[in-house]
């Protein structure tokens, strides 16, 4: 059982309690006192539009495209370059042995899951891995940032841009998007 709620209330007595709105549901009234249950709370994130995915793919593209003009460079690497200087990746220290197996399944979840092995060893047996997520994560901010990498190196290349009204409108799209969400 999952929702999204506001107004959430603690009460101090003995310990906490949790006061969490719910919705009308058959499931909760079916809930056991005396069953032991797992509760998360997380605050609400802000996912992306699909439009600003859409959009991030487009920038791929004339990227590739014109960088193809010199020596052949697909869409892909594009956005592989794009997460690497648009985000900061997650150090981990892993062990030397596990390093290759767990870089590969890390690699494995998609297109932009990056990880980026430090050579230098801090600590003996140790090495330090840089992870690097998909955008298929990233809330409104990261895809922001991924997108102002992308239209930068557009601009840089001499490629035309759609009208800054329609970025300004793929923000908005993010803005109510989050609203509704929230609503």
């Amino acid at each position: 059982m999952k929702w999204s709620t506001k107004g959430i209330n603690l009460l101090q007595s003995i310990g906490w309690q949790v006061v969490i709105p719910a919705p009308h549901d058959d499931g909760i009234s079916k809930l056991d006192p005396e069953t032991e249950y797992t509760v998360e709370i997380k605050r609400k994130s802000r996912k992306r539009s699909l439009n600003a995915n859409s959009y991030c793919w487009l920038l791929c593209q004339k990227i590739a495209l014109e960088l193809s003009k010199n020596d052949y460079t697909s869409k892909e690497d594009v956005y592989r370059k794009a997460i690497l200087e648009s985000q900061q990746g997650e150090p981990v220290g892993i062990p030397t042995h596990l390093v290759d197996s767990i870089v590969r399944k890390w690699r494995h979840n998609g297109l932009g899951w990056l990880a980026i092995v430090d050579d230098y060893e801090r600590l003996e047996g140790v090495k330090r891995v840089y992870l690097y997520s998909g955008s298929s994560t990233y809330n409104v901010a990261e895809m922001s940032r991924l997108i102002e990498c992308l239209i930068d190196e557009c601009r840089q290349l001499g490629i035309p841009l759609d009208p800054s009204d329609y970025i300004k409108s793929l923000i908005a799209d993010w803005g109510e998007q989050l609203e509704q969400t929230q609503a």
